[in-house]
């Protein structure tokens, strides 16, 4: 549903990085370093690491054993981040942030299946969602 952890990691390295690299060298001489790519490596590391760690796409699938219930809940805590019901895509039902927040808090997509609850979304909104609906299993892919 979107960009996984080598891809997420990759985008806030380099971003990072270029911007650090330029503001170090378009500094004064109190910013003047022997090489502003250490500086700039150091920063992108940083930043990918942390926006790979809340920020790439994540895949849960849970087991559903009363699809009413499970659906209550899960829309409960939707809702207390926000969260509304949108469109549908592809089979998903897609949940979104009203206003600004939208641009900077993704979307979640959400199947129901018979027995099975596939969601998608940021993988910090995942594991969150996860130990609310299901706090004994493991994290899923």
């Amino acid at each position: 549903m979107g960009p996984g952890y080598v891809p997420t990691f990759l985008y806030y390295f380099v971003v990072t990085t270029f911007i650090v690299v330029f503001i170090v060298q378009q500094g004064g001489e109190e910013l003047q370093i022997a090489n502003p790519f250490q500086i700039g490596m150091f920063f992108g590391l940083t930043a990918g690491f942390l926006g790979a760690r809340f920020n790439s796409s994540q895949t849960i699938s849970l087991p559903v054993k009363n699809k009413g219930a499970f659906q209550k809940q899960l829309l409960q805590a939707l809702n207390s981040w926000g969260y509304q019901e949108t469109s549908e895509l592809n089979g998903f039902t897609v949940y979104q942030r009203a206003g600004l927040s939208q641009f900077f808090s993704g979307k979640i997509f959400v199947q129901l299946d018979k027995n099975t609850a596939t969601i998608a979304g940021r993988a910090s909104k995942m594991r969150s969602l996860q130990q609310q609906l299901a706090p004994n299993q493991k994290s899923g892919t």
